[in-house]
């Protein structure tokens, strides 16, 4: 039980704000008008989910937030109400949320964004017992494929049962396209290695792709990371395979211009070469970069579309993919075993070699002795769910546990240089939407295939890349506009209808990651100016795009509705939404790539790793993840990442053979 919980008179507040954003309508009676959230179970399984992934102090801000809106005095001060929110009728709620949601006072559209996104996620994707929403038929959305066969895992980590001590050459901290491939190539040159991963192991019999359960068992924080604003929706993999496990198989090389901003401004050496490229090339060769695979769904080809009519630069974008299905749920884990991730290539061949596994281990300090490190201590447990005390001694410490959580442990391991924590980057990314005649059925098909390169490079190498992002019924629920429960069960209603346009920000200022009371990592980003006039270009640019692919119906990102419908001045219609601004959590605001917080440099003064990967501060202890890429990419960054580590990885070889 958590250390602060609602009252009952709390929870019948949260009740009610989750039956004014999913309300029980009569204007049909179909479950989808008929039923509210709490005909879902949604208010219970929301504060369970809270209990879950907030901290005691955040708990209390949510309970504050339940407090204040049962005060009739509040309201009346913010919307001229004086009732208590249980007291108000539908309309009168909806009207009250709506206030919260324009806000001129941050707290407000905070507290709005917070109940927003849960309640709507929870509304489509909680399942009965037989693993079905009884939403779903009414929005054509056919859930998932059929349950993978049970079948033997291929990969057996070690188990243990008691507190336990190791030994091993390198320990890897982190299973993901960082610490994958590092983890595979030292065993390649014959090094005992341990692989630790916070995260559990699924392989692909347990890849059932049910929405809400996958976000649960497969990604950081439950699907529920966000930064400390709630201003960025954060998508994080936590499964051992990290974000190749889950992620959308787009695997760029890396820019020449970004290779060459590194080492001119960061003196990050030797990435300008072949050797950095063939490095791009073993690890595409392993884990099979193709585009003979990136056939276009409906969706990829509406944007391929738009684009060819207004003359941009179109691409096809290449996929670690080897005999893809095109089911279209690889968000959540591929059951075919088609998606060539970690998991199924370098992770194996370490297993196959007779490398060490260990999941459920959360890393807590790394060991260091006379300046050098000496193994970490972590926090693990049992097969029967036990905690226990694991600690592995090794002669060098890789940190690849991602943007977040890298330098979380460097912060607790007393390791001070400025950079870490500083500089992260996200690809802070927002979404439009088409509703075409013809069905689109983003969940099918593979998700991610076609790109816009057009404003890649709008200035000094910065810009926009435009792509789409698949469509299941919880994310888009979370991310829609919402005026009120009416409006938005009607968007969802032609959910099936809905092409989207992702437009990725190469983001040129960056945030940073905080360590909490209990030494956490918290997430502080906010979109600056320089990077918020890119991502606004980008939108106004993809709503060009839905319209040149035939969109009958035209939205921007925002909260409160922005559409364009074909009967009106289409210039007009970008001058608003331009106008509507980007103001934090008025629009939707995502990222699924995290890095940089613990970059490379030259010295310590520009980074906190050296260009072979080695902290300036403790010899043997090095970074190979998305934390030691020196800035953002403006592409997806898993091939980056992987060529990084593959290069880090020979550095270490060459330090311990």
């Amino acid at each position: 039980m958590p250390s602060v919980t609602f009252s009952e008179h709390e929870l019948c507040v949260l009740e009610a704000i989750c039956n004014t954003f999913a309300p029980a309508l009569s204007v049909e009676t179909t479950p989808l008008y008929r039923y509210n959230a709490s005909a879902l179970n949604v208010p219970q399984v929301l504060a369970e989910a809270l209990y879950q992934v907030v901290d005691a102090d955040r708990l209390m801000l949510f309970k504050l937030t339940l407090n204040l809106l049962d005060q009739p005095l509040v309201n009346s001060i913010i919307g001229g109400n004086a009732r208590s929110f249980l007291d108000m009728p539908l309309d009168e709620r909806t009207a009250l949320l709506q206030l919260w949601s324009r806000s001129a006072v941050p707290a407000l559209r905070f507290g709005f964004q917070a109940f927003k996104r849960l309640a709507l996620f929870f509304f489509y994707t909680v399942i009965d017992s037989e693993g079905r929403n009884p939403l779903w038929a009414e929005i054509d959305y056919p859930g998932p494929t059929a349950p993978p066969e049970p079948s033997d895992k291929p990969i057996r980590p070690l188990e243990l049962t008691t507190d336990t001590t190791l030994t091993t050459d390198v320990v890897i901290v982190g299973s993901g396209a960082g610490g994958g491939v590092v983890a595979g190539e030292l065993s390649a040159a014959g090094l005992d290695v341990i692989v630790l991963d916070k995260g559990g192991y699924a392989a692909e019999s347990d890849f059932h792709g049910r929405e809400l359960e996958s976000a649960i068992q497969l990604f950081e924080n439950r699907g529920l990371l966000t930064s400390n604003d709630l201003g960025v929706i954060v998508l994080a993999g936590s499964t051992l395979g990290g974000g190749t496990t889950v992620n959308w198989c787009a695997s760029f090389r890396t820019p020449d211009h970004v290779l060459r901003e590194w080492e001119q401004i960061y003196g990050v050496t030797g990435f300008t070469g072949e050797d950095y490229q063939a490095a791009l090339d073993a690890v595409s060769a392993r884990i099979n970069v193709n585009t003979t695979e990136s056939v276009p769904n409906v969706q990829n080809a509406a944007i391929e579309r738009g684009g060819n009519a207004l003359g941009w630069k179109t691409g096809v974008i290449p996929r670690n993919v080897k005999g893809c299905e095109e089911c279209g749920f690889c968000n959540y884990g591929c059951q075919y075993g088609a998606k060539q991730s970690t998991l199924k290539t370098y992770l194996q061949d370490v297993h196959d070699r007779g490398g060490r596994i260990i999941i459920n281990a959360h890393v807590e300090r790394i060991l260091t002795e006379f300046g050098m490190a000496r193994g970490v201590v972590a926090a693990a447990h049992t097969p029967e769910g036990q905690p226990i005390k694991l600690t592995i001694n090794a002669r060098a410490v890789v940190m690849s546990a991602g943007a977040i959580h890298t330098p979380a442990v460097l912060m607790r391991s007393g390791l001070t240089n400025a950079n870490i924590g500083l500089n992260l980057h996200l690809h802070p990314t927002s979404v439009t939407y088409g509703m075409h005649e013809q069905a689109v059925r983003g969940w099918h098909g593979p998700m991610m295939t076609r790109y816009i390169s057009e404003f890649s490079q709008l200035e000094d190498g910065y810009g926009v890349s435009m792509q789409t992002a698949p469509i299941h019924p919880g994310i888009a629920a979370l991310v829609l506009p919402w005026s009120d429960g009416y409006q938005h069960k009607t968007m969802m209603k032609q959910l099936a209808h809905l092409a989207n346009i992702i437009i990725i920000t190469r983001d040129h200022d960056g945030g940073q990651i905080k360590l909490n009371r209990v030494g956490q990592p918290v997430i502080h980003y906010q979109l600056s100016k320089y990077d918020a006039a890119h991502l606004q270009r980008g939108i106004l640019e993809s709503l060009k795009v839905h319209q040149a692919a035939g969109a009958v119906e035209i939205g921007s990102p925002h909260t409160v509705p922005l559409n364009y419908r074909g009967d009106g001045d289409f210039d007009a219609f970008l001058k608003r939404v331009e106008q509507a601004g980007l103001r934090r959590n008025t629009f939707a605001l995502l990222s699924a790539h995290q890095m940089s917080s613990c970059r490379m440099g030259s010295s310590p003064r520009y980074g906190a790793i050296d260009p072979t990967g080695e902290t300036f501060e403790v010899r043997n202890l090095f970074v190979a993840d998305a934390s030691a890429l020196p800035t953002a990419l403006g592409v997806n960054p898993m091939l980056t990442i992987m060529g990084v580590a593959y290069t880090i990885a020979q550095h270490i070889k060459a330090k311990l053979t």
